[in-house]
């Protein structure tokens, strides 16, 4: 099953403001930190100390931080995913996807024409993803980058042309 990817519609319709990029390495290095931090105050600091409860929740909750933020450290480090960049507003876009049934099709490609995302938000959503619309929205400023895609022949292709808003 093919997976079309947007990216590409994002940054030439955008005219250079919407670039991919890595997610940065923070989030997962603080994650990392504090597991070790946990490990470490259990080791160091409650060795003479009767508190086995304590000593248990630390290196149960030192050892998940150790192990997500290593595993999201690695992932991102040897991953090739990127993500939509609005340089203006210098913050990552947040993905929403709504699934619809094929019957709404023509009032989803209608509303979507007209950039009323609010309206397409509120049409009660469908479990199964034969036709949604994939919404990029910058937490910032607003600007909102929509198309809407189909599966046809286990193909998900576009069904609109890509739609920004400002």
């Amino acid at each position: 099953m093919a997976k079309y990817d947007m990216s590409e519609a994002l940054q030439t319709s955008s005219g250079g403001a919407i670039t991919n990029r890595r997610k940065p390495l923070t989030l997962p290095l603080a994650i990392l930190i504090a597991g070790v931090a946990l490990l470490a105050v259990n080791y160091f600091g409650m060795g003479t100390m009767d508190a086995p409860n304590l000593k248990s929740a630390l290196v149960l909750f030192g050892a998940v931080g150790v192990m997500i933020g290593g595993a999201m450290v690695f992932a991102r480090m040897a991953g090739h995913s990127t993500a939509p960049y609005l340089n203006r507003d210098h913050c990552f876009l947040r993905r929403e996807e709504l699934k619809f049934n094929k019957e709404q099709k023509a009032t989803v490609l209608d509303l979507l024409a007209k950039g009323d995302f609010t309206t397409l938000r509120k049409i009660p959503s469908d479990g199964i993803s034969a036709f949604m619309v994939v919404i990029y929205t910058s937490p910032k400023s607003g600007v909102t980058a929509a198309q809407a895609f189909e599966y046809i022949e286990l193909e998900l292709r576009p069904a609109s042309e890509l739609k920004i808003v400002e």
